[in-house]
């Protein structure tokens, strides 16, 4: 105790020390009795792995939410260690999740199967504010998915959702073995721009959704809250021309190429109306792969370009 009286100061440092050094080595040892869990599963030939979810809990940070709209997370399980070894079983498996007080999540199942057959999975998580979200705001969603059959292990992530306020925003969901997968776009601007006069209205007016509601349907063409236009990698996907987006396209916006024969739409543009989203679908060449933007991929497998009201 003199001693310590006598150099309080470097016994503050010791102690500090100590304390990040014992920190530290409880966290590493469950970090190594978690390599070591799964090296022991995997000799057994038991694979159990996602993208986006591990065995120490992978952080994902985002900035691409309006913190208005309901913000959408899709996370993949499979069966596979490679291309080659897979396990030769069913993997049952549970669902659970953690968020913030400042929103409420919903899960679209609480287990599922990843089957022999397919080695596939997936489940997503819907994140909705409970009321609007400010720039600079997150969420934390925590989420666990355990196999309970034929051997148990733990994966799990941290999406740390941040609010950029912008007027647009977009995101693709997908997964692995999916057929297609579906870009998500969302207008936040709550007006509309004259770009044709008509009546009272000259080209760059501004016209309230109160306003806009009562015109005609005519006159409502004559007007635009988002225009947005969408270039297609037609080597990778195939839009699906059944979408709302494509049917309602601006006249004369559309380019398209002929491979094989075959008639493929490259690029088009289409309206969004003021405060509204959309979802455009699209088919994959190679369900092998998993075009999630942003969380699996930090770049958009589909070039989207947007000309705002201002």
């Amino acid at each position: 105790m003199q001693f310590i009286r006598e150099h309080k100061k470097t016994s503050i440092i010791v102690m500090i020390f100590l304390s990040l050094f014992l920190l530290f080595e409880v966290t590493y040892a469950g970090y190594i009795r978690n390599i070591l869990k799964n090296y022991i599963l995997e000799t057994k030939e038991f694979y159990f792995n996602s993208s986006v979810l591990n065995v120490n809990g992978k952080v994902h940070s985002i900035n691409n939410w309006d913190g208005v709209n309901s913000y959408y997370l899709t996370i993949d399980l499979n069966s596979k260690k490679n291309e080659v070894k897979s396990t030769n079983s069913d993997i049952e498996y549970n669902i659970t999740y953690e968020c913030s007080s400042n929103v409420v999540c919903s899960v679209s199942k609480e287990n599922g199967i990843i089957r022999e057959d397919l080695k596939n999975d997936s489940y997503s998580i819907v994140v909705t504010p409970l009321s609007n979200l400010e720039s600079g705001e997150q969420a934390v969603i925590k989420t666990y998915a355990t196999s309970v059959s034929p051997y148990e292990k733990t994966l799990s992530a941290t999406y740390i959702v941040g609010v950029l306020k912008s007027n647009f925003s977009y995101n693709i969901e997908d997964s692995v073995n999916s057929k297609y997968l579906v870009l998500n776009l969302t207008n936040s601007v709550g007006f509309y721009e004259v770009e044709e006069a008509f009546s009272n209205y000259a080209v760059g007016d501004l016209i309230s959704l109160d306003s806009y509601t009562a015109l005609s349907a005519a006159d409502k063409e004559k007007c635009y809250s988002a225009k947005v236009t969408l270039t297609v990698p037609n080597d990778i996907l195939a839009l699906d021309m059944t979408n709302l987006s494509y049917l309602n396209k601006i006249a004369a916006s559309e380019e398209t190429v002929r491979i094989d024969n075959y008639r493929y739409v490259n690029k088009y543009t289409f309206k969004i109306d003021a405060t509204s989203s959309e979802k455009v679908v699209f088919y994959k060449y190679d369900i092998g792969k998993n075009y999630t933007y942003p969380i699996v991929n930090n770049d958009s497998v589909i070039d989207v370009s947007v000309v705002l009201a201002e």
